[in-house]
């Protein structure tokens, strides 16, 4: 869709959406997950600034060299981030959500 500085959004519909939210969360719930998302953080201090930007974030994992995360909208729908090395950011949202995806 469009960008603003180090973020993209990445519009799809809602169930796809909501397909990447639930792998977020059972990737996150992994019992190592703590310690890799340390170390990335560690390793990639740019991105990690970045995800840093969105305190209300949630469910952090590292997937391949991605980080995601989560996080609510104001009436309840989960948006999945991921974090790239180089430091950008894509949120992806559904089509009624992607105006207020950097709120």
């Amino acid at each position: 869709m469009g960008s603003r500085q180090n973020v993209q959004v990445e519009v799809l519909d809602v169930a796809a959406v909501d397909q990447m939210t639930g792998k977020v969360e059972a990737a996150g719930a992994s019992p190592k997950m703590t310690d890799k998302v340390r170390k990335w953080r560690e390793q990639h201090p740019l991105a990690a600034k970045q995800a840093a930007k969105r305190a209300d974030g949630y469910g952090h994992a590292v997937v391949g060299e991605t980080l995601m995360y989560l996080h609510r909208a104001p009436d309840g729908m989960v948006i999945p981030h991921a974090c790239y090395p180089d430091g950008t950011e894509k949120v992806y949202t559904d089509h009624l959500h992607a105006e207020s995806a950097f709120a």
